[in-house]
């Protein structure tokens, strides 16, 4: 009886022991599938993310995680601060990783083609080179429009999309997005007068008119 019951306290203890150890192997299972993988932390998006949203305000919308090497994609992000003047391309959703190809310029697609608004017009204008920056221009600048008539100059839009420019156009033609009111101005600026396109600075201001005669004052 004496015998029987030792060794059923021995068979309790032995279950208490194994159960511990399953217990600890089940723990340590993520730990261990790690090893010899080379973990790497990479950023993961946790909340969705809307095309056009510049990476200087993703902090809230990802987090940095551990995956294996083999799990990694190809440009994923380590930090925003690669990325914090991109914009996104494309939406994204929780759980993908961030990578490099889902960025471009603001206004930009990820093969560098401009994404026009719907409310905006297309109007293509055509310039030498010296109205023009000098062939400077690319898809997704700035440019300020100023017009020259009777001899006087003045702004008459900033901070106009250049959709098409350079190689991409033929000689000297430029596309621009515009609302269907600016569109207006500038055609008819074309028309009657001289137009200068001017490549703008990060931060764009206006101007006044300029008379030659203030000029040569």
């Amino acid at each position: 009886m004496q015998r029987r019951l030792i060794a059923a306290i021995a068979a309790v203890i032995l279950a208490g022991i194994g159960a511990i150890l399953l217990f600890n192997y089940v723990a340590t299972a993520d730990a261990r599938a790690m090893e010899g993988q080379q973990p790497t932390e990479v950023l993961v998006v946790t909340q969705p993310i809307e095309a056009g949203t510049l990476g200087s305000r993703l902090a809230g919308y990802v987090e940095k995680r551990q995956l294996p090497l083999v799990a990694i994609v190809p440009g994923a992000l380590t930090s925003l601060d690669q990325v914090a003047s991109l914009a996104t391309t494309t939406d994204l959703a929780p759980g993908e990783q961030l990578i490099t190809s889902r960025f471009a310029e603001p206004g930009t697609s990820a093969d560098g083609e401009v994404s026009v608004p719907n409310n905006m017009q297309l109007v293509t204008v055509a310039l030498e080179a010296q109205r023009s920056v000098g062939g400077q221009l690319t898809p997704g600048s700035k440019v300020a429009i100023y017009v020259t008539q009777e001899e006087k100059t003045q702004q008459i839009l900033q901070s106009v999309l250049v959709v098409k420019a350079g190689e991409e156009e033929s000689a000297g033609a430029i596309t621009l997005a515009l609302a269907p009111a600016d569109a207006q101005k500038v055609i008819l600026a074309t028309e009657a007068s001289k137009i200068w396109l001017v490549k703008e600075a990060k931060s764009p201001s206006g101007t006044t008119p300029l008379d030659i005669k203030q000029l040569i004052r």
